[in-house]
């Protein structure tokens, strides 16, 4: 069976994901970053000292595949010139390095199209002459599925530090209660109609409490191990998808929530080992929780008891 890779990515989380698996590929001390707050990144984004220039890019079309295309197009028309206008500067930056290869490293590429617009426009680069160009300098277009090995390495990759799990303050929950309030009232009265009053808002503050916990637990984890977010991301929706599918199974609420919560652990467990089991719980609480806010997860036999 194919990997399934993410498609939809921020841009700036794509360059910080792509930038790892360069990493990866080329060794982390042969790989340089060229800043790009000052004065753009001259079209090179990073660097290796083997003469492969990469630029990331990840459209913000992901399902129509010829608006997706139409866009690395442009991507590579915009920044490919840049070469010869920044030639300058980037000779400078490279000292004696030469250019063998400039990369489009984007999430996805299915049209051959974008390969063929892209080796055009390398001819360009050729005909300019410049000092730093090799003379096998070729432009291609690379996605996730050109790293398979780097992004395994990346899954197995050790966590190394801990995680940083924010616990929501009483006005974050007070905060996400008025937004999502009468959705998970409805819910919970549905699923627990023997609360009273006083067990319902803490069991509704607890569900809230954890969802916003393990939000913050999967914003870091993005943020900072994004090899990690993406193998937890692709856990959870394959969970959700199950549920929404098959949904949760017989029993009372209390039950349903338990096999889900133990699925998700299970299988978070087996995708992230070098998570702790205590943040595992956690985003599988949360997720719990997610699922109650959003819809995938419902208690449709208690409504009929």
């Amino acid at each position: 069976m194919a990997t399934v890779h993410q498609r939809d990515w921020d841009g700036g989380e794509w360059e910080r994901f792509s930038r790892r698996l360069v990493q990866i590929r080329h060794g982390p001390e042969n790989v340089q970053d060229v800043p790009s707050k000052v004065r753009g990144d001259a079209g090179i984004e990073f660097f290796t000292t083997d003469g492969c220039c990469y630029q990331s890019y990840a459209p913000e079309e992901t399902v129509d595949t010829a608006k997706a295309a139409s866009a690395m197009k442009q991507k590579a028309t915009r920044d490919l010139p840049k070469l010869i206008k920044n030639a300058d500067v980037i000779s400078g930056l490279l000292g004696t390095i030469e250019i063998r290869r400039w990369i489009l490293l984007c999430p996805f590429l299915y049209d051959k199209d974008v390969i063929a617009h892209v080796t055009a426009k390398a001819a360009i680069i050729v005909k300019a002459s410049l000092n730093f160009v090799a003379s096998d300098f070729r432009c291609l277009v690379h996605c996730q599925v050109d790293f398979e090995k780097e992004l395994e390495a990346l899954k197995q990759k050790s966590l190394g530090v801990p995680l940083r799990i924010i616990t929501p303050s009483d006005d974050d929950v007070k905060k996400e209660t008025n937004s999502i309030d009468e959705r998970l009232e409805e819910k919970l009265k549905r699923g627990f109609p023997q609360d009273d009053a006083e067990r319902h808002l803490r069991r509704k503050y607890k569900f809230i409490s954890a969802h916003l916990k393990s939000s913050n637990a999967l914003e870091h984890l993005k943020m900072e191990y994004p090899d990690l977010w993406e193998s937890s991301w692709r856990t959870v929706q394959a969970e959700e998808l199950r549920l929404e599918t098959v949904g949760p199974g017989p029993g009372a609420p209390e039950e349903q929530l338990q096999r889900s919560l133990e699925r998700l652990e299970q299988r978070l467990s087996k995708e992230l080992p070098s998570l702790d089991a205590a943040t595992i719980t956690s985003i599988a609480n949360g997720t719990l929780g997610t699922w109650l806010i959003e819809c995938p997860l419902d208690f449709v036999e208690a409504a009929g008891s």
